[in-house]
């Protein structure tokens, strides 16, 4: 099932994203010492992101396999030569072994 835009800027992972970089923006802003001022301000800013970037790729890439999976077994029902199911099961389990480099 495929999310719409909507659903993804709903989501908890993204609203407490979204939430985070506020609060570095405004710790940024707002702080007493200017050092602590930066470093807190990015760190809260930049890890989110790229913790929630990660976490979509995976997700993404999970449903890729998924797919991949599902069409080769049609594929394969449907008659098609060994070697194309075979193509298809690759790829999904390429995708697979990139998620598990990821984690």
């Amino acid at each position: 099932m495929k999310r719409t835009v909507i659903e993804k800027l709903t989501s908890r992972k993204f609203i407490v994203t979204v939430l985070t970089a506020i609060a570095g923006i405004i710790t940024a802003i707002i702080g007493e010492n200017e050092t602590v001022q930066i470093i807190v301000g990015a760190a809260m800013t930049i890890i989110p992101t790229i913790v929630y970037c990660i976490t979509e790729g995976v997700l993404d890439a999970k449903s890729v396999k998924t797919i991949a999976e599902a069409t080769a077994d049609a594929a394969e029902k449907l008659g098609a030569k060994d070697k194309v199911v075979d193509t298809i099961e690759q790829a999904g389990e390429i995708v697979e072994s990139l998620t598990e480099e990821t984690k």
